[in-house]
């Protein structure tokens, strides 16, 4: 699958008294920190913002000088989230059989946990970030307060960004909330109300979305602490791809061809051959598009992350 991403990066920033997604964090605009995340994925074959109309061409400029490998769209979005988002999809390219959804306003996702949701997606099978609730959850009688239930913790957890599904899915939710007057505070309440499969995958807490002062100084302090990859490192990826046993030769020379090592070949599975390989992140780009053009879109890939190694011509397995 080819994956774009939709950013939706409105908001007046009443709080901030300038529009949030341009605020600095950790010495970047907000919007900046997902902007840099998704242009580093080879996986997503192009990027989408979503905000204001009076901020388009600011964050056009803000996204043109991180995006510079892969298409850029700037839109403006709707008077709701859901009709942004909406506005979002509508700028995809048909290219584009996968989308994430993310809030400009949660710097703080990881690569990582963004692949995890990813890996889930299937026709009729979405997914979303979350984390699992910790405090006690009291459902309360809005005018009074007054306690009615206590919820069982176990089964609750709060919903997070990115949210992932097939463009075909995402684009059907959609139309059938606006066909139904249906408005929605995220797109997996769309998704589930559409008959779709959504699966929550476990993220970090620090995964949260700023929306005042306190949440921006944490957000910034956590930032700071990360310790990013140096100009001599580069991420390495466990790269598995799904597809018919007559296209095993070709994934095969296709990964060397890019300086990946094969680790291993699956045959067991029923329907499909298992490849295993190692290879840079940077050398995965473009990789989807090839891997379209001649697996006739039956066939699929998923990346892990592996490890961080010397910047070297050729990937070894940990």
């Amino acid at each position: 699958m080819l994956w774009a991403a939709v950013i939706a990066a409105a908001g007046t920033g009443s709080r901030f008294g300038r529009p949030k997604q341009f605020v600095d964090v950790a010495g970047a605009p907000m919007l900046a920190w997902s902007l840099n995340l998704f242009a580093r994925m080879p996986e997503i074959v192009e990027v989408i913002i979503v905000t204001e109309p009076e901020n388009v061409e600011a964050a056009y400029r803000l996204g043109a000088g991180i995006c510079d490998r892969k298409p850029l769209t700037v839109v403006h979005g709707g008077a709701t989230r859901q009709a942004s988002v909406r506005a979002g999809l509508d700028a995809m390219s048909e290219r584009c059989t996968a989308v994430l959804v993310h809030d400009g306003a949660r710097p703080l996702v990881r690569t990582s946990e963004v692949r995890s949701a990813m890996r889930v997606v299937r026709d009729g099978i979405a997914s979303l970030l979350g984390a699992p609730a910790i405090d006690t959850m009291k459902v309360v009688q809005p005018d009074t307060l007054r306690v009615m239930r206590t919820l069982d913790r176990k089964t609750l957890w709060a919903a997070q960004t990115p949210q992932c599904a097939t463009a075909r899915d995402l684009r059907r939710a959609h139309l059938e909330a606006l066909r139904d007057r249906v408005e929605a505070s995220d797109d997996a309440m769309l998704l589930e109300r559409s008959g779709v499969e959504v699966v929550v995958v476990e993220a970090s807490a620090e995964n949260f979305k700023i929306t005042n002062p306190e949440d921006l100084a944490r957000a910034d302090a956590l930032l700071r602490e990360r310790v990013p990859i140096s100009a001599d490192e580069q991420e390495i990826l466990l790269l598995e791809v799904f597809v018919d046993d007559a296209l095993t030769t070709a994934v095969c020379e296709e990964v060397e061809r890019r300086g990946g090592t094969v680790d291993g070949i699956d045959r067991e599975l029923p329907s499909a051959v298992v490849i295993r390989a190692y290879l840079a992140a940077d050398r995965l780009e473009g990789f989807g598009e090839r891997f379209e053009a001649f697996g006739s879109g039956e066939a699929l890939f998923t990346t892990h992350f592996s490890h961080v190694a010397p910047r070297a011509h050729a990937v070894s397995k940990p």
